[in-house]
């Protein structure tokens, strides 16, 4: 609805625009509050007794909030770093984006590949590639030739000009891509060191072929890909639809470009985007050697502790490391405040929801069944996700496998059952509501962003018709990728797929391949939705090793292989349609965005493979809890033991009728069915909070426990009170100038500080024994002592 002139309109005219913006916005978060209560106030008056002037003021401002709609943004955040403007002279489709951003992907993710088989690990994430590639883009700018060359009547040049935050961007979406799986790199080579190494599965003879690693690779990568295109008219081109990381990636880019926006005042400070930004990443360059290296008590910072480091229960409520964080203030430490939870880049009202399900989680839920010993949890640590046998160790998954990696029976109703502590059920038990209750939460409140999409669908139409706003109009100017592409991807990758399955003895059918891919296509639009609008990512790593538990059962191998499939296929979707988005707001050619996804996806998949292979053929002992370097594969050995319990053992055994952990499979109903009583309270009573109560947040905080605890939540909502609630309220125009800078400085200031500490004094470790390294890892805390000692009978 874009500006109306209400001169001459009756009252039941202005009245019936008033009711229509009210049922539109009532729900949105973002919409301003204050003016859906002024309009309430109005509704809920007598028609006789309102004063016209104040109904036509109110509509009026209505009416300027839907011109920023239909030309600009209706929230601060995307106003902040997007423009509503668009110069297509300016191209991203240049030699040096192409050069430097295969450059990025290839260096970048062979870094990430190696480290992963390291811990503790180092890893390289975008805003570092987007910050080196800034001076490398400026330098070919003034060095290569302008010469203009003609290819059978294609005009190009190497440099048509001054470094351009189109082909800057395009970098940085490469690296995205390359970087697209955990820590950087393809998701499958952690499969690949499980079944390799000899530490692990030790069938190098049957997946050492270089045709199966390069067919499941590609064919895992690529289907994300293909799916990614299909939900465009859900996920990209709403304006709904703000992508918070995405405005954080923006923000860097202009003040890199020394872009100031529409206002280089704000609120008396006139200092420059890039001036502010080499201040707080120089600050924090430096400052991170503190907590990183030289006095590392300021990372895990819990002084309570301290007081008596061997008392249990102080250890278990109040220790970072271990037990639960409670700490009025337990870090000092960037890299922790923002570690799951970046304070400036969540809306205020996500951060808000996500870290008080960790305080519901760890009060009403964990201590109270740790105290009581609900299914032994008191003779485990509270907080960890390994899982233990019935004497308290950690479990031994090689007792119970036979000769060919699968389950015997014998050997394992000598041994133990797995047991797992109160902080892992936990995450089991909000993991499994969280599913659900995302789905019915955006059918809820999202119906209408639903609707339109799937209006587009229906008719088959551009679907960018739909969505009237100035980012969408801009964009018109550029041919559409047209869905077919993405379809023949998305088939190519599938064929890729079945072939590696099926030729090779891995045990994993075709129709669980299938059944990925419907997995993906149902749950990403949700998933992405909420991603979106919170910027809390939904996972589907638990319910996809789960589904496999019971679909392929004591198949260790091909439980791997689906995880793998019905994991990453929706993960790696939803980063590709944020990625669009970033293209969207920065006007790239989505035929361009199309294609240097699609290499950089390919070239990152070869460079993370060939790492890997080199890795586990030359680093010697690789994958050993006693490698000298400390490449003892930590990552891929929580895979195996995952591939055992999920896979060999089966979820049948721990959650099956009858069996310990089975009642908590109620949380799949209880979770789904939660968010609709808060929807229609919501609707009941529209000017309380609980308008801004989110049921999936609050399961999604949860599940970041174990081994994750308060420490890494508390911070960060502090920091995002200041910030994002009390500062935007108050000074606006600041924040929406520095903010999202900020946040950008810190964490790049944070990565580049990493890797040079790691590099020059942890490596080769160079250790400075003194207390304030020493005083948090002494104690209960760090040796995650439990609250009750074994029984006499040295088991339970």
């Amino acid at each position: 609805m874009g500006t109306v002139d209400t001169t001459g309109l009756d009252i039941d005219s202005l009245l019936a625009q008033l009711r229509q913006t009210v049922k539109e916005n009532e729900l949105d978060v973002n919409f301003p509050v204050d003016l859906i209560n002024k309009a309430r106030e109005i509704l809920a008056a007598n028609p006789s007794k309102i004063d016209q002037t104040q109904l036509q003021g109110i509509i009026a401002e209505v009416h300027k909030h839907n011109d920023l709609i239909e030309n600009d943004s209706p929230y601060p955040e995307v106003r902040a770093v997007v423009d509503p403007t668009d110069n297509p002279e300016e191209s991203a489709n240049t030699f040096r984006a192409w050069f430097l951003g295969l450059i990025s992907t290839i260096i970048f993710t062979g870094v990430n590949q190696l480290f992963t088989l390291r811990y503790p690990t180092i890893t390289i994430y975008s805003p570092v590639a987007q910050l080196l590639s800034y001076p490398c883009g400026v330098f070919l700018a003034k060095t290569l030739p302008t010469r203009e060359w003609n290819l059978f009547g294609w005009h190009f040049t190497l440099n048509p000009g001054p470094f351009n935050q189109k082909e800057h961007m395009l970098i940085t979406v490469m690296a995205n891509v390359a970087f697209g799986g955990p820590n950087g790199t393809a998701y499958v080579t952690y499969i690949l060191q499980v079944l390799k190494s000899k530490h692990f599965y030790n069938m190098t003879e049957l997946y050492d072929h270089a045709g199966f690693q390069i067919l499941v690779c590609l064919s895992t990568q690529l289907l994300g890909y293909g799916c990614s295109g299909i939900v465009r008219r859900f996920l990209v081109y709403p304006a709904s639809m703000i992508y918070p990381k995405c405005l954080s990636t923006i923000a860097l880019n202009k003040a890199l470009h020394s872009d100031e926006g529409r206002d280089a005042y704000a609120n008396g400070w006139t200092i420059s985007r890039y001036r502010f930004f080499m201040y707080c990443f120089v600050g924090m360059f430096f400052y991170y050697w503190f907590p990183g290296y030289i006095f590392q008590a300021l990372s895990y910072f819990n002084w309570i502790n301290w007081i008596s480091p061997e008392n249990v229960t102080l250890a278990v409520i109040c220790g970072g490391i271990n037990g639960m964080g409670l700490n009025p203030w337990p870090t000092f430490d960037w890299n922790i405040v923002y570690a799951i939870f970046d304070p400036i880049i969540f809306p205020f009202y996500s951060l808000l929801n996500n870290v008080s399900g960790m305080f519901i989680a760890v009060f009403v839920v964990m201590v109270p069944m740790y105290w009581k010993n609900v299914w032994n949890y008191a003779y485990l640590p509270i907080n960890s996700n390994d899982v233990y046998d019935n004497q308290g160790r950690t479990y031994e998954v090689t007792r119970v496998l036979n000769s060919q990696a699968e389950l015997d029976v014998d050997a394992y109703n000598k041994y133990s059952p797995p047991y797992l502590t109160a902080g892992y059920s936990v995450v089991f038990m909000a993991s499994f509501g969280l599913y659900l209750a995302a789905i019915v939460h955006v059918a809820l409140y999202n119906r209408r962003e639903l609707a339109k999409g799937f209006r587009a669908v229906f008719k088959w139409t551009n679907a960018r018709e739909e969505h009237g706003d100035v980012h969408n109009r801009l964009m018109k100017r550029y041919k559409e990728v047209p869905e077919w592409w993405y379809l023949s991807v998305l088939a190519i990758a599938f064929v890729f797929g079945c072939i590696s399955v099926s030729i090779y003895n891995t045990g994993m059918p075709i129709w669980g391949i299938v059944l990925s891919i419907f997995l993906c296509l149902a749950l990403q639009i949700p998933y992405g939705m909420m991603y979106a609008i919170t910027n809390s990512e939904v996972t589907n790593n638990v319910i996809a090793e789960f589904i496999a538990g019971y679909a392929i059962p004591n198949k260790p191998i091909a439980n791997l292989l689906f995880k793998n499939f019905g994991y990453i296929t929706c993960a790696q979707s939803i980063q590709f349609v944020a990625d669009l988005k970033l293209g969207h707001y920065m006007k790239i050619a989505p035929r361009v965005m199309f294609s240097a996804q699609l290499v950089a996806t390919v070239v990152g998949a070869f460079v993370s493979l060939g790492v890997n292979a080199w890795a586990l053929a030359n680093i010697e002992d690789v994958c050993s809890l006693t490698q000298s370097a400390k490449f003892n594969c930590a990552g891929a050995r929580d895979f195996y033991t995952s591939s055992v319990i999920w896979g060999a053992i089966g979820p049948k055994a721990l959650f099956g009728t009858g069996d310990i952990y089975n009642p908590m499979l109620y949380s799949f109903l209880v979770c789904a069915l939660l968010p609709i009583p808060f929807y229609f309270l919501a609707k009941w009573y529209p000017r309380s909070s609980l308008r801004y109560v989110h049921i999936p947040l609050l399961l999604n905080g949860a599940t970041y426990l174990a081994p994750y605890n308060l420490t890494y939540g508390w911070p960060s909502l502090m920091v995002g009170f200041v910030v994002n609630y009390w500062v935007k309220r108050r000074w606006l125009a600041w924040w929406e100038k520095y903010a999202y800078v900020l946040t950008s400085a810190f964490s790049t200031g944070v990565a580049i500080s990493a890797i040079i500490v790691f590099f020059a004094v942890q490596y080769h470790p160079v250790n400075i024994n003194w207390w304030g390294n020493t005083v948090s890892y002494v104690g209960c805390d760090n040796g995650a002592c439990p609250l009750l000692p074994m029984p006499a009978a040295g088991h339970f």
